[in-house]
C-alpha cells in the first residue's frame, strides 16, 4: 500500500493518522503509536534481596507480544470507527545487567531491548503490513534493597528510532522519534505467598522530523498482583493504565482531529486488566503468560493484549 495519506479526503486522512502503525505494541499519539509497550512488565518486575545477588548478575529475558484490535474509539467522532483491524506481533530479547557499583545507596545496572515486529493495519478497505527490527530501548537503572521482601528501582529509558519508517505507509516498525522516559518500579511481598509489583513511567517524546509532528507526554503504569498456589506456581491479575497528559502538536500548533474546530489534542487513554500465570523452574528461571482486555478507551484502538515472558538469570 503505497498511496500517501495526502491524496485521501481530509477527514479520512485524519482518521488514518490515529491508527497508522503499532511499533510500540499499542497505539496512541501520532499515527496511533507510542514508545511505551504497555503491559510489558508483570510479575516480579524487580528482583528481591538485591544486596545478596552476585557482583556481576545478568538476566536474559525473551518476550512475546500479541495485540489485536477491531475497534477504534475517537472522542471527537462520537465513538467507535467501524471496519478496523490492527494486529501486532513482536519478539523482544532483553539483556539485564546488575553491577557491584553503588549509586545513591543502590546498585547500578542497565538493560537493552531490541524488538522484531510484524505490523498489520486495515481500515476503510485499506491495508498495509510491515515486518522488520523495531526501535531499540536502552536504560541505566538503580535498585535499592529495602529488605528481603521489598525492592525499589529507578531508571531512565531511552528509545532510539532504529526501525523502518515511511510517512506514506499505514504500517511501520519505527515511530521515527526519540522518547525519554523516567521510570520508578517496586516489587513487594506483603506475605510469603503474595506478590505486588508496579512500574510507573512518564514519556517525553521528541518531534518526528519527517512529519513535523510532536506527540504529547504520557503517564503510564503496569501492575500485577499474584498469589503462590504451589511452591512453583503463582496465579494473579495484571494490566496497565495509560493517560496522555499534553496535546499532540504539528507545525507548533495543537492537532485538530477533524481539521476544523475541535481542539482535542488527540489525547489518548486506556485501562486494561486480565488474568496471569507465573511459573518458576530450574531454581532461578521463570516463565509467565499474561492476558488483558482494554476498557475506558479514548482516541486509541480498543483491543486485547497477550504477553509471554521467559527469564533466565546467570552470573559471571
Amino acid at each position: 500500500m503505497n498511496s500517501t495519506r495526502t491524496h485521501l479526503p481530509r477527514r479520512l486522512a485524519a482518521s488514518l493518522a490515529c491508527i497508522a502503525a503499532l511499533p510500540a505494541l499499542a497505539p496512541a499519539t501520532e499515527s496511533g503509536v507510542d514508545n511505551i509497550g504497555p503491559g510489558t512488565d508483570g510479575f516480579f518486575i524487580l528482583p528481591l534481596d538485591v544486596n545478596g545477588l552476585p557482583d556481576h548478575m545478568f538476566a536474559f529475558n525473551l518476550y512475546y507480544n500479541h495485540y489485536e484490535a477491531r475497534k477504534l474509539n475517537i472522542s471527537s467522532l462520537g465513538g467507535k470507527v467501524p471496519d478496523v483491524r490492527i494486529v501486532s506481533d513482536a519478539i523482544i530479547p532483553r539483556l539485564d545487567y546488575l553491577s557491584p557499583l553503588r549509586v545513591f545507596g543502590g546498585r547500578l545496572g542497565g538493560y537493552v531491548a531490541q524488538p522484531y515486529l510484524r505490523q498489520q493495519v486495515g481500515v476503510f478497505g485499506l491495508k498495509d503490513q510491515r515486518e522488520s527490527m523495531g526501535d531499540t530501548t536502552i536504560a541505566p537503572i538503580i535498585l535499592w534493597d529495602m529488605g528481603k521482601n521489598l525492592t525499589l528501582g529507578a531508571a531512565v529509558e531511552i528509545t532510539i528510532p532504529t526501525g523502518k519508517y515511511d510517512a506514506t505507509r499505514l504500517a511501520n516498525t519505527s515511530n521515527n522519534f526519540y522518547t525519554y522516559k523516567p521510570l520508578v518500579s517496586v516489587t513487594w511481598l506483603p506475605t510469603p505467598r503474595t506478590e505486588l509489583s508496579l512500574k510507573t513511567t512518564y514519556s517525553f517524546n521528541e518531534e518526528n522530523h519527517a512529519t513535523d509532528y510532536k506527540s504529547g507526554q504520557i503517564f503510564h503504569f503496569d501492575y500485577s498482583a499474584s498469589y503462590k498456589v504451589t511452591d512453583n506456581l503463582s496465579l494473579g491479575v495484571n494490566g496497565y493504565y495509560l493517560k496522555q497528559t499534553t496535546d499532540d502538536k504539528q507545525y507548533g500548533r495543537t492537532v485538530q482531529f477533524l481539521g476544523e474546530d475541535v481542539d482535542d489534542g488527540v489525547r489518548g487513554q486506556v485501562f486494561a486488566i486480565g488474568p496471569a500465570l507465573y511459573l518458576t523452574f530450574l531454581k532461578y528461571a521463570s516463565a509467565e503468560i499474561r492476558w488483558s482486555k482494554e476498557f475506558d478507551v479514548e482516541n486509541r484502538p480498543e483491543g486485547e493484549m497477550l504477553w509471554a515472558k521467559l527469564t533466565i538469570p546467570f552470573s559471571l
